[in-house]
């Protein structure tokens, strides 16, 4: 197992760019998966991706298909990001299917934008309740068969979701970052208009996050899980059990957000409303823009 030292891991987190566009990927070049991060090859866990690509096993779009894994309180699934400084806006227009079925097979198979807060923390160094994040994806819950947008807040491993009924094939998810306001909206393939699928207000969300995408699936054949020990569970693929769960992005696009607010901590809070329940969802989607 990979391990790395704090230095290591600082020196890889930084992304340079030129702008927030820069950080953006069509996925049609399968040399492209190089400039992303992945979680487990930085923090030095085992590698949960049963399968990952660009323009290969699906041409013109990056292909992930996870072991039986989960992103929730401190578990880990595959996951690869950019290191985002500031306010961003990012869209990725993505599918998640079964093998042979428009829709995953297995439950909890979701895959879409995740944003979290860099750690420090390798797997050698791990800690119990120092994971805090907040993503939107698309894929079946609980129920079999079910589309949903899953929303999820996390703070130091505490989790806390939302499942809303979605349509299935492809959909465009969005996640918005403007100050401490985070909001998370999706649409499905055609449609003009977002919908609002949940806002999470983050004072201490520090100025850099890790942004991108994130997969994971329970496969059908695990009936008896165990107790949920991170610290194991992390520390283990487990390669014997068959899954049905695809994330496709088309692809994935940065943007300064249409809206901003002063960076001056206290003008920013008082100013901010988008995560106010009287900021209507229509006042929310004209200030964020289309």
């Amino acid at each position: 197992m990979l391990s790395m030292s704090l230095a290591a891991l600082a020196a890889a987190a930084p992304v340079h760019a030129a702008s927030l566009a820069d950080l953006g990927d069509e996925f049609n070049d399968a040399a492209s998966l190089a400039s992303w991060s992945r979680f487990n090859e930085v923090y030095g866990w085992p590698d949960k991706a049963r399968r990952l690509d660009v323009d290969t096993t699906t041409p013109g779009a990056l292909y992930l298909e996870p072991y039986d894994s989960a992103w929730v309180r401190d578990l880990h699934a595959p996951y690869l990001y950019k290191t985002v400084a500031g306010d961003f806006d990012v869209r990725a227009r993505v599918r998640v299917r079964g093998k042979h079925t428009p829709a995953p097979t297995d439950t909890w198979a979701l895959g879409g934008l995740l944003a979290r807060f860099p750690g420090m923390h390798t797997a050698r160094t791990w800690e119990p309740r120092r994971e805090n994040w907040m993503f939107i994806t698309t894929g079946i819950g609980e129920q079999p068969g079910e589309v949903m947008t899953e929303t999820k807040s996390t703070v130091n491993s505490d989790s806390s979701l939302k499942l809303r009924p979605f349509a299935s094939g492809w959909v465009e998810l969005r996640l918005v970052r403007v100050g401490s306001a985070f909001i998370a909206l999706a649409r499905a393939d055609g449609e003009t208009e977002w919908r609002v699928r949940d806002r999470f207000h983050r004072m201490l969300a520090p100025a850099q996050l890790q942004v991108g995408l994130v997969a994971y699936t329970t496969s059908k054949a695990n009936t008896q899980p165990g107790p949920e020990i991170a610290d194991i569970i992390n520390r283990q693929v487990p390669t014997h059990l068959p899954t049905d769960m695809i994330l496709e992005v088309d692809w994935i696009r940065f943007a300064e957000p249409k809206v901003s607010y002063p960076k001056d901590w206290y003008t920013g809070v008082s100013a901010n409303q988008l995560t106010d329940s009287s900021t209507a969802d229509a006042e929310l989607l004209r200030l964020l823009g289309p």
